[in-house]
């Protein structure tokens, strides 16, 4: 409780004072101002409040906070730098959930405050005029009431941890890296094996580690959502699915444009993209996000303690680099990449370049930790 007082909540007074200026105009010089005491205060708790307790075994229990602490400096920068008020738009939401966002153009600063909470706690934007052009997935099926949706998304959260932990206990014991229970040395590699049987080895290993990341995220994704719904009185259909069926995916515009999540796009394109834009042309803007969206992940590795920084940066730098390609063959050849050549183009790339990012997971021991509920099935049931 004391290092949340003294060192995260300092992080949520001036993220959330950000998020009440940003709506109101006239404001930009106050959020300019604001801006570095934002990212001095995050950075402070960053690299002061230890989630490991000591433990090296724990190290990776940093890496979350770390991540968090700097996408809020990230979300900062794009509101400090906004040149338009943000506003709600939310007109397209059902009748019942309109009395408390009648106002949300007003511009006053009641409905500023209360917007505020919805600002901060909505990162892909959904009923505001920044996130504009974002895709969303579609749900299999309408749920209007909050308590039946809140009802199915602790079902779910419960059938997704189950799914991480089987994920990891899957990876530890069936293919079993290489030193498992060691903390710095559970490579995936196995040079005793023949080269068909490691490649084999990896590639499934990687599939699994792939799984394990989207596990995870829906946890903290259905997790968000219920409290949102429940707290903030938001209606379901600011929730629609986190991810779009990936695994479809005939390119990779396709699978980072549309079927990955869009948590961090907005970021992602304001701090990243535009500055490269500016610089280097629209081809550059790809590249800039796709390379803060790997410092983004180092410094979640960086909390750790250990990895090779240049292979994270690597994955998504080449990613960037893989999309500009395919509007380079649409340029030359006048047709998109798509089809069964563009799924096998797809995760070939991805493969060449995930294989080491989920290494160097294993090695900053990703799969050395994962929740109880595992254990607790096999002792109690």
């Amino acid at each position: 409780m004391a290092s949340f007082l003294t060192y995260i909540l300092p992080v949520v007074a001036c993220q959330y004072s950000m998020a009440v200026l940003v709506q109101l105009k006239g404001t930009q010089v106050y959020r300019l101002a604001l801006l570095p005491i934002m990212l001095w205060f995050a950075w402070r708790a960053s690299v002061s409040v230890n989630s490991s307790g000591g433990d090296p075994s724990r190290a990776m229990h940093n890496s979350g906070l770390s991540a968090v602490m700097f996408a809020a400096a990230l979300r900062s920068i794009a509101w400090a730098t906004a040149q338009e008020p943000y506003q709600r738009i939310d007109g397209n939401l059902p009748s019942d959930s309109q009395g408390s966002q009648d106002k949300t153009n007003s511009g006053c600063i009641f409905t500023a405050l209360w917007n505020a909470w919805d600002l901060l706690l909505n990162p892909r934007g959904i009923g505001w005029n920044w996130s504009r052009g974002l895709i969303l997935p579609k749900p299999a099926f309408e749920i209007r009431s909050r308590a039946a949706f809140v009802l199915w998304s602790a079902i779910r959260f419960a059938f997704y941890m189950l799914a991480f932990d089987a994920t990891v206990h899957g990876v530890r014991a069936v293919f079993s890296p290489e030193s498992p229970s060691s903390v710095i040395d559970g490579s995936i590699y196995d040079p005793s094996l023949p080269l068909v049987w490691q490649l084999l080895r990896c590639m499934t290993i990687s599939g699994l580690g792939m799984l394990m990341g989207c596990f995870a995220m829906e946890c903290c994704h259905l997790l968000l959502a219920m409290l949102c719904i429940t707290a903030f009185q938001q209606h379901p259909s600011q929730w629609p699915p986190l991810f779009n069926s990936p695994w479809l995916a005939t390119s990779l515009t396709d699978f980072w444009g549309r079927r990955w999540h869009q948590m961090i796009r907005h970021v992602l394109l304001m701090v990243g993209g535009r500055p490269f834009n500016f610089l280097f042309g629209r081809l550059g803007g790809v590249l800039g996000a796709f390379l803060l969206s790997g410092l983004l992940h180092v410094v979640e590795l960086h909390a750790v303690g250990r990895g090779n920084f240049l292979i994270v940066v690597g994955f998504f730098t080449m990613n960037g680099v893989g999309v500009v390609l395919e509007r380079v063959w649409k340029r030359v050849c006048g047709r998109s990449v798509g089809g069964i050549w563009g799924w096998i183009w797809t995760f070939s790339w991805m493969a060449l370049w995930g294989v080491p990012l989920v290494d160097v997971w294993a090695k900053g021991g990703r799969f050395q930790k994962s929740v109880a509920l595992v254990s607790f099935v096999r002792r109690y049931i």
